[in-house]
């Protein structure tokens, strides 16, 4: 008995949704549908003077343009 397995390489269609959602304590982060998540931006002072939000968006920016371009 022989089997024959075929794995085929194609993309699979996935609609990149991204929401910020607040973590406490002043952190927020970026979170797209298909499960990718950001760092929690904003609970503490590494990212200087950068308003958290602005961050966590940018984020979700950068990760669906990188999706875009698979």
């Amino acid at each position: 008995m022989s089997f024959l397995s075929v794995t085929v390489e194609e993309p699979i269609g996935v609609d990149h949704c991204i929401t910020i959602e607040e973590m406490g304590e002043g952190g927020v982060q970026a979170v797209c549908s298909c499960g990718w998540q950001s760092p929690v931006f904003g609970s503490d002072t590494t990212t200087g003077t950068m308003d958290p939000l602005q961050t966590a968006t940018d984020a979700g920016d950068l990760h669906e343009w990188d999706m875009s371009l698979r």
